[in-house]
Formats: C-alpha cells, structure tokens, sequence
C-alpha cells in the first residue's frame, strides 16, 4: 500500500498499525501484533505514540483494551496544525537569518536535555550581580517549557545571584510562576519568545516536535536585542 504522504507525520512502525487497524475496524492487541510482525515492547510503544497524536483510541471490554483507529480524515488537521505551528515558528527563523549578516559563532542543542545544556552554559561562568534578560515563551509553549525546562534552569541561575529581568505574555500569567527571584512584566504587546540574554549571548528555544535551541556569541547580536528588551520594558511600566 502507498502511504508515503504519511512521511514526517507517521514513522513506519506507526503506520503499519494505524493501517492495520483501519483494516480491521477494532482490536486487541494480539491480531495487530500477529498482522504487523512487531515486538510486544515495540506494538506498545508504538500504539501509545499514536494515542497521543490523536490517531489511535481505545475502549475497555473487561479488563481488555480495544484499539480503534481515527477517521483519517484527523490527518487534515494535524497538516493544518503544522502550518500554524509553522507560520508561527517562520519570524524566529527570520530572526535567524539576520544573525547571518553578523560575524557570530553559533552552536545548535536538540532535546529537552540539550535545551538545559544551552541555558547552563550560557550562565557558567556568570558573576554575582550581572544581568540576564529574557522574553518569556508564547501561552501554547508555556506549561511544558517551564516543566521540562526552565524551572530546573531558574534553580541553577538563582544559584548564581544574577540579576534577572523577563518580560512574559500576559496570557501566560497562570503557567509561570511568579517569585522574588524575577523581576517580570507581563504584557498585552507581541514579543520575540523563548530568548535570553547575557553578555554578549543570546539564546533561542524553538519548541516543536523537537525542542531545538541556538545559542549565538555576537556583541552586535546581544546589544540590539538588549536595546529592544529595555525598550519594550520601559513602554511597559
């Protein structure tokens, strides 16, 4: 069968069950696996993957599950969602792209754990007393970027004593928890999201599928960016 146009949305273990399933309308576990030839671990990590992308449900008869996929029309709105998430991540990557008019080293981070590796190296060597500015994430990143990230981060940067100013969504209020530690805003203004600031650096988090990160060396790059935190800070007091 020709699923190709699945590719970037399914993986192909994905895939072999999501047809399957199609094929046989409902299900338990054994039929999928003696059809799909996968592991017992492997069928499991596979369906839960695909429960939470929305393509696979279940139903319990007993104590069994029934696994029944979605109306595959639901792959109409994840193209859709891609697009907004798309649209939305193009002005970052515009940001970006003005960095290359600037003599500037760049270093990429993948994953959550390479989000929290960029943020600590960022600060490793900070001084007590010195400044670190960041632009808090938009309201759709924000529960799982303070979860999976900047919680763990603001415990290593409060341990440095630094003296740090954000400016947040106001429609972030509920997620980000507010604390003597941060001096923040929260404001009604668009602002470029997922940035931090210090000394000559900046960061960026891109949180997608996966969670990407830059960090950037440019003094050109940090003081335009420091010019337009303190701008948008002071039209917002």
């Amino acid at each position: 069968m020709a699923y190709e146009a699945l590719e970037g949305i399914l993986t192909e273990n994905e895939k072999k069950v999501y047809v399957e399933l199609l094929r046989l309308g409902e299900s338990t576990a054994s039929p999928i696996l003696e059809k799909t030839g996968l592991q017992n671990s492997v069928f499991y990590r596979t369906i839960h993957r695909l429960m939470e992308k929305g393509f696979v449900t279940y139903i319990l008869k007993g104590k069994i599950k029934h696994f029944k996929a979605v109306d595959p029309e639901a792959f109409l709105s994840t193209i859709k969602e891609k697009e907004l998430e798309i649209k939305e991540l193009v002005p970052q990557l515009k940001e970006i792209q003005k960095i290359s008019n600037f003599k500037a080293n760049a270093e990429v981070y993948t994953g959550i754990k390479g989000l929290l590796k960029m943020y600590y190296t960022l600060i490793e060597d900070a001084k007590k007393g010195e400044e670190y500015l960041f632009f808090g994430p938009r309201k759709n990143q924000a529960e799982n970027a303070m979860k999976e990230v900047y919680l763990l981060f603001r415990k290593y940067r409060y341990n440095k004593k630094l003296k740090v100013y954000g400016i947040n969504p106001k429609n972030t209020e509920q997620f980000i928890e507010k604390t003597k530690m941060v001096n923040q805003k929260y404001i009604d203004s668009p602002i470029p999201p997922n940035i931090a600031i210090f000394r000559d650096k900046i960061v960026m988090a891109i949180w997608g599928e996966m969670p990407t990160g830059i960090l950037i060396q440019s003094k050109d790059v940090a003081e335009q960016y420091k010019e337009l935190f303190w701008e948008i800070w002071k039209k917002s007091s």
